[in-house]
């Protein structure tokens, strides 16, 4: 008897443990998001999303956010590697910097997304031969659609304000892609550095004398501050232009934005590739979009006389 009650014991623990098995998700992918922001935020959730359309409950993403600072994202990453998580999905160019140091020696491969220029940034060698495991999405928007659609709205602005994090690569490459195409479309740019968000308010309020239009680049500060820049400027009836869709709810006039749920999706892609198809990351260029919305903020739009029935092809929200 005492043999039986044993044995039944055994067969109950083991099919808990079974059962416990089956539970748990295949791939383990741990994501290191640098900031809090709606665009971030989409480019997470696009990927969770095309994974749990195709796969169900077969990937656990692991969110991560360092909130702004680099050094937690170092720490993040490097507990990442200890644990070792199948892979890593990296938002944001600093995210995707600790994922890489982290990751190095290791066979952990890494999918970023919204790094404008990853070959500035030394993630990979060139953007068709990523050259190591690291690879993923940019979200370098497309220069000439952004001051465009300024010109389109404002036929009479001539300068333009934008602000920029010097110590941001992502935003200096965007500048000097913005200067280049800015004469072909009739635009001067007035652009101003900074280095601390509390210098936000003093250069806007200066700049605001100056120029016709602000617009806002993908710079983690500028848009951390994007609800001081708006309500600075609109004060002084001066509108302010973005390059993607997170930004509208803070004031913005209108924006030529990138899909970053779709950024997201592409990324879930990419991971499918290494993770099902046993892809190289060293094989998967990065991908780039030119593909955008134009979006206009009705109740900014109605402040400055600007009727949004004439943009039929737009998003209009509010």
């Amino acid at each position: 008897m005492k043999k039986i009650l044993v044995m039944m014991m055994s067969v109950v623990l083991l099919a808990g443990c079974t059962a416990q098995a089956s539970n748990e998700s295949k791939y383990r992918i741990g994501v290191i998001q640098i900031a809090e922001h709606p665009s971030l935020d989409a480019a997470v959730r696009g990927a969770q999303e095309y994974w749990q359309e195709k796969y169900g409950k077969d990937a656990e993403f692991v969110v991560k956010n360092a909130q702004g600072n680099v050094a937690d994202a170092d720490l993040i990453a490097q507990s990442m590697v200890s644990d070792k998580y199948d892979l890593i999905y990296a938002i944001g160019t600093n995210a995707a910097q600790s994922a890489y140091y982290a990751t190095e020696g290791t066979s952990i491969p890494v999918i970023f997304n919204a790094v404008t220029d990853p070959v500035e940034a030394q993630l990979v060698d060139s953007l068709n031969h990523p050259g190591s495991n690291v690879t993923g999405v940019s979200d370098l928007a497309p220069a000439d659609q952004q001051l465009m659609v300024v010109k389109n709205i404002l036929p009479e602005a001539k300068k333009v304000g934008i602000i920029y994090n010097t110590g941001e690569i992502n935003s200096t490459v965007q500048i000097d892609a913005l200067q280049k195409i800015a004469p072909s479309v009739g635009v001067e740019l007035d652009v101003v550095g900074i280095s601390n968000i509390q210098d936000v308010s003093t250069v806007v309020t200066q700049m605001l004398g100056r120029v016709d239009a602000i617009y806002n680049i993908t710079d983690n500060m500028v848009v951390s501050a994007t609800s001081t820049i708006t309500e600075l400027a609109t004060k002084q009836s001066i509108p302010v232009f973005a390059s993607e869709d997170g930004q509208m709810k803070e004031g913005i006039l209108a924006a030529e934005s990138l899909s970053y749920e779709q950024l997201g999706k592409k990324a879930g892609e990419m991971i499918e590739k290494i993770l099902i198809e046993n892809v190289q990351p060293e094989s998967l260029g990065v991908y780039q979009s030119r593909e955008t919305t134009l979006i206009l903020n009705k109740l900014v739009a109605e402040k400055f006389d600007i009727d949004t029935n004439n943009y039929k092809n737009a998003k209009i929200v509010e």
